[in-house]
């Protein structure tokens, strides 16, 4: 799958058009028992995966991407330094890291910077690309293309930020190609050697990174070393009277309570209702299912319960893309499902709890200056 949405930084000050928003320390349910959603950043540019770290909850931003224009696989790919991470916090909301690379890909939206996160003393920034040529490098031009499909990793310091590559995982799945029992797709429209990065977390002494388009789940070392912990199968379905094998397309990741590696998907073409899986990740063994029935899953992470919660792009599927989200709990002993009671979830695409058991949401991820972060509470 191309792309999982189709439809050297410094620290900065807070940019134009980002809202200024009070972060409640926590809120108290509506009179009728039902959860209370509060908007508490707007004006963010497509942001994807939420992370909670130092100071509050960061915000990857893809940005509107840029000026410098290419042609790739019929598609115009416009690059720029407009991607960002940006902190919510208690005082308001502000981009910390500026001038990051991003594409907006023909009219199928920006990909850019996708998850943050801080690990073993140091901040992991990843990036997606959209078009990855058969050697694993980028067919995007202009002046950020280098980080496109690649782990940056820095010293988690933010007066002094440099970055350093610390994987390229489009290199990698070009040298590691898929076999035909995870490519998937419809016959010649998936490349063997496609990646698209989108999720990670820190995992034992290293990184866990979710490849959407290459279908596997990496780990990276504190050595450096990358190698492959899971390649997820692809998902038989009938489709207009044909049988059709839907990638697997896992998009985010999450630690559980028992030490394993619990992954999302989202699945590709023909991603019906009810067709995406959390898969556990144990290394050495093959991913088992701990639940199924789901749809169109773009992140994932556990309370402080230990329960599972997963944002759904759209309860119909990713290709309806108007049709709302949902926030669901899932049972990872019983695999049972449950939708929770929060409506008004427009393309959500990160998800984190916090210690008092606030849950974030960031919704309109594939839009730019309409993309906001909603804080949950009340949730039973």
């Amino acid at each position: 799958m191309r792309k999982v949405f189709t439809a050297a930084a410094v620290p900065a000050v807070a940019a134009a058009g980002i809202v200024l928003a009070s972060l409640p320390a926590s809120a108290a349910p509506s009179s009728d028992g039902a959860p209370t959603v509060t908007v508490v950043a707007s004006g963010l540019n497509s942001p994807k995966q939420l992370t909670i770290g130092p100071g509050g909850v960061y915000v990857a931003e893809s940005g509107t991407g840029g000026s410098t224009c290419v042609t790739a696989g019929g598609t115009s790919e416009c690059e720029g330094k407009t991607g960002a991470v940006a902190l919510v916090t208690p005082f308001g909301t502000r981009n910390v890291i500026t001038g990051l690379s991003s594409v907006l890909e023909g009219n199928e939206g920006a990909a850019g910077p996708t998850a943050i996160a801080f690990g073993r003393g140091k901040t992991a920034l990843l990036f997606q690309d959209t078009a990855v040529n058969p050697d694993g490098t980028t067919a995007v031009q202009g002046p950020g293309a280098d980080a496109f499909g690649k782990l940056l990793l820095a010293r988690r310091s933010w007066r002094s930020l440099s970055w350093s590559v610390g994987a390229n995982l489009a290199a990698f799945a070009a040298a590691n190609p898929q076999d035909p029992a995870t490519l998937g797709g419809l016959p010649g429209s998936e490349t063997s050697y496609d990646s698209d990065p989108y999720d990670v977390v820190p995992y034992r002494d290293g990184f866990a990174i979710a490849d959407a388009g290459a279908n596997d789940v990496l780990w990276l070392s504190s050595k450096g070393q990358l190698s492959i912990l899971a390649r997820l199968p692809f998902i038989p379905m009938v489709f207009d009277g044909i049988t059709v094998d839907a990638q697997a397309v896992p998009t985010s990741l999450a630690v559980g309570p028992d030490g394993a590696l619990y992954v999302g998907e989202l699945v590709g073409f023909p991603d019906q209702p009810g067709s995406s899986s959390i898969y556990r990740i144990v290394p050495g063994r093959a991913p088992s299912v701990v639940a199924s029935g789901l749809t169109a899953v773009t992140a994932i992470a556990f309370d402080r319960e230990g329960r599972l919660l997963a944002a759904e792009y759209s309860t119909a599927g990713f290709l309806a893309p108007s049709v709302p989200g949902a926030l669901v709990r899932v049972d990872i002993s019983t695999g049972t499902v449950t939708t929770l009671p929060v409506s008004g979830l427009s393309q959500p695409t990160g998800l984190a709890v916090s210690r008092q058991g606030d849950v974030f949401v960031s919704v309109n991820g594939n839009s730019a200056g309409t993309g906001e972060v909603l804080l949950i509470t009340g949730l039973d």
